[in-house]
């Protein structure tokens, strides 16, 4: 009888072990980083932002730790470090310039940056002006910069800022087609990549045009990406910003 009891141990062993020795899928985490600065005073969504001295200190545990930092143009490739990271900043504003960029070059990384077209040189109209004042945005000299420096790479989204999600399904298409062309004309940028604030992944016709036009589609929510892609890698999202415990988000990046 106790040959019974063995065989069906090594069978339950087997059955709960297995799934923890197969290869692991390779996960690209994706920190999407908004405002950076010191958050203005009647600002109604301070925790949204990342003030310098908290950004350094995730450049720093990043380098430290060993991670590799990533464009789009290498996670398409398929040629990824061991330990990569893609950093995302989602606004476009004018601050990366004057603060994320030094650091960039003090911790050798990259990252891409997201970028309004239709608001080169001007503000975040998008933001409700009772919620906090008005940012000024990327200028055209402030691109120009940025592409010299060769550790930027700039992202898609929509042309005026405003959410997918408030749009419907013909000018939410405009919206990802105009921001790219205004991109490659005015600009004369090679966009790979678009970022989709609050995405809506039950649209088919407004992801078939992201597909049509983008290469690399990065979604907004925390946790696995909502948005398909045609390569092996998949991406983690992580939303960072002042509350964030680095500790805990180095410990997720680690782990998977």
């Amino acid at each position: 009888m106790w040959i019974y009891f063995l065989l069906f141990a090594v069978l339950l062993f087997v059955l709960y072990t297995a799934p923890l020795m197969r290869p692991r899928k390779p996960v690209l985490p994706v920190l999407l980083i908004g405002k950076t600065g010191t958050a203005p005073a009647a600002d109604k969504h301070k925790r949204d932002w990342l003030c310098e001295k908290k950004l350094e200190k995730l450049f720093s545990a990043l380098q430290r730790k060993g991670f590799t930092s990533v464009l789009p143009a290498d996670i398409l490739s398929g040629k990824l470090p061991a330990k990569p990271v893609c950093l995302v900043f989602t606004g476009g504003y004018q601050s990366f310039t004057r603060l994320v960029f030094p650091l960039l070059e003090k911790y050798n990384l990259r990252t891409g940056t997201v970028l309004h077209a239709g608001l080169t040189g001007q503000y975040d109209s998008w933001q409700k002006p009772d919620e906090g004042p008005w940012q000024s945005l990327l200028t055209a000299a402030d691109i120009k910069h940025l592409q010299a420096g060769g550790r930027v790479e700039f992202i898609s989204s929509t042309v005026d800022g405003l959410p997918l999600a408030q749009e419907d399904d013909t000018r939410a298409c405009w919206q990802l087609t105009e921001n790219k062309t205004r991109m490659e004309h005015l600009h004369k940028l090679h966009v790979r990549a678009v970022y989709f604030p609050q995405t809506n992944p039950r649209r088919p016709a407004v992801l078939r045009q992201a597909r049509q036009d983008f290469a690399l589609l990065i979604g907004n929510e925390n946790g696995n990406n909502l948005l398909p892609t045609d390569f092996t890698v998949a991406l983690h999202v992580f939303r960072i910003h002042q509350g964030t415990s680095f500790t805990r988000l180095l410990w997720k990046m680690t782990r998977q």
